[in-house]
């Protein structure tokens, strides 16, 4: 009870310290912060004057058809992976998103609502590849049989007040715990509450709990899961908020509960200095730590894992090291379905193998500055050493048998390299029409390392389409 009661403490402290920063930043701002983030200041601000005063987006609502959306996205998805010792993986699916937004009603309290079709076509892909195609409720093979599925992939109500909105249904997360890992056809979405408030100018804060997860690959609601545990989450909650001083810094700072599992902090600052005309630095740090709670159903853990980055940026092309290290006997988990791990080296793999660390080197091409624009080429490389899972393996929980590997504690080296060139239509018709492919070789030097040898070929065409 003390330890949880500590935790409870420290989750108020740090949510206190965002919104402190945020509103000393608040007073010494200038008109030079982006449009974007004129909302509503608070009441013991000086008056603005007309030129920049804040306005409420509710105010502004013309109703609940006159603001509708209707938009659709169509998904070319192709991928051909080929795993050592372990087989090959196939599979091309045609996958499409529309979804109705409505607008809000006037009025102080503004209502509406979201809803949606998802569906896709598979064209090849059997048995063996998992949710690259269709995947049964019960996570059984023989979905892969399917030739065609759709069903809601998001539908939700919502109540808007200034600048604030409260939404509930399946919907599309974004924040750092449950951000889609939209890596197939169709993404994950995830069933519950969500609130975003933009009261204060350049801060975000949000927060929502949710208790399923249509899964990539599956068409009903699911329980939550750990990615890397495989441990069943009955709610997961989140808070936290996002603010920016200009163009050149960014804060992040979110705290989050995973019932009977762990509590999980994220903080993460971004610096940039310079012109990329010259020469342009900018450092990056981002860091979780992990803690168990409740009846610690994936066992102890006290995890730190961080990275470190500076890339320098001179007209079109960029260069980024990054560091990372996983300060623990656990493996760094976070929630299944997501692309929850922010660490600069979750590249091909994660790298966040107990006690691991691991660097990358990165390059970017943006031919925008060559007279192309749209087009981009990155490459990177990245090594890991130093993993050694023997603390857990040798500790007699039921989580011992995931540090184990042939009878011994998973350890080992290993490095990757990777190219994306892809190209996105900047105007016209066919305007964010993108095409992405991707090439990945992952080469494990251990027969004991978790992640082994493999290649990933993909290639991800996406069309958006604006209805009305």
């Amino acid at each position: 009870m003390k330890k949880q009661k500590r935790s409870l403490a420290l989750s108020i402290l740090l949510f206190s310290g965002v919104m402190a920063a945020a509103f000393a930043a608040h007073a010494d701002e200038t008109d030079t912060q982006p449009p974007s983030r004129h909302t509503e200041a608070p009441p013991d601000s000086p008056p603005n004057t007309e030129a920049d005063a804040p306005v409420s987006n509710q105010a502004k609502a013309k109703g609940f058809v006159e603001d509708s959306h209707l938009n659709i996205l169509m998904r070319s998805f192709t991928e051909h992976d080929e795993f050592k010792g372990a087989g090959k993986k196939d599979a091309w699916v045609l996958g499409a998103q529309a979804v109705f937004e409505s607008g809000y009603t006037k009025g102080l309290i503004g209502l509406g609502a979201d809803v949606s079709l998802f569906g896709a076509l598979k064209l090849n892909g059997g048995q063996g590849a998992g949710n690259r195609v269709h995947v049964s409720s019960s996570g059984d093979p023989s979905g892969a049989n399917q030739l065609a599925w759709a069903y809601p992939g998001v539908w939700d109500v919502k109540a808007r007040v200034s600048n604030t909105v409260l939404k509930y249904g399946q919907q599309l997360f974004d924040n750092p715990f449950l951000v889609p890992h939209d890596n197939r056809a169709l993404p994950p979405t995830y069933r519950g509450f969500s609130l975003a408030s933009d009261e204060i100018k350049n801060l975000t804060l949000k927060a929502g709990t949710v208790d399923g997860v249509i899964a990539r690959g599956m068409t009903t609601v699911t329980g939550l899961q750990t990615e890397y545990g495989g441990t069943h989450v009955s709610r997961f909650t989140y808070f936290g908020g996002d603010w920016t001083h200009g163009d050149d810094t960014s804060v992040s700072l979110y705290g989050s509960v995973a019932n009977d599992v762990w509590q999980q902090y994220y903080l993460t600052a971004t610096q940039s200095i310079g012109d990329p005309k010259r020469i342009q630095w900018t450092g990056s740090l981002n860091y979780y730590y992990t803690g168990a709670i409740g009846d610690k159903r994936q066992g102890p853990i006290t995890n730190n894992a961080y990275s470190l980055a500076l890339a320098g940026t001179h007209g079109a092309h960029t260069v980024q090291f990054a560091f990372q290290q996983i300060v623990s006997d656990q493996t760094f988990d976070y929630m299944g379905q997501s692309a929850g791990d922010y660490l600069s080296n979750s590249l091909d793999v994660d790298y966040n193998q107990p006690h691991e660390k691991s660097v990358s080197l990165s390059y970017t091409l943006n031919m925008k500055q060559y007279g192309v624009p749209g087009l981009k080429l990155t490459m990177w490389s990245a090594y890991g050493w130093g993993t050694d899972g023997s603390s857990m393996a040798n500790s007699g929980t039921a989580q011992a048998a995931n540090y184990i590997i042939d009878g011994q504690p998973i350890h080992g080296t290993h490095y990757e390299f990777g190219v994306i060139p892809s190209y996105t239509v900047p105007d016209g018709k066919f305007k964010n029409t993108s095409v992405k492919f991707y090439y990945m070789h992952h080469h494990s030097n251990s027969a004991y390392y978790p992640d082994g040898t493999s290649d990933v070929f993909r290639l991800m065409v996406n069309v958006p389409v604006n209805v009305f």
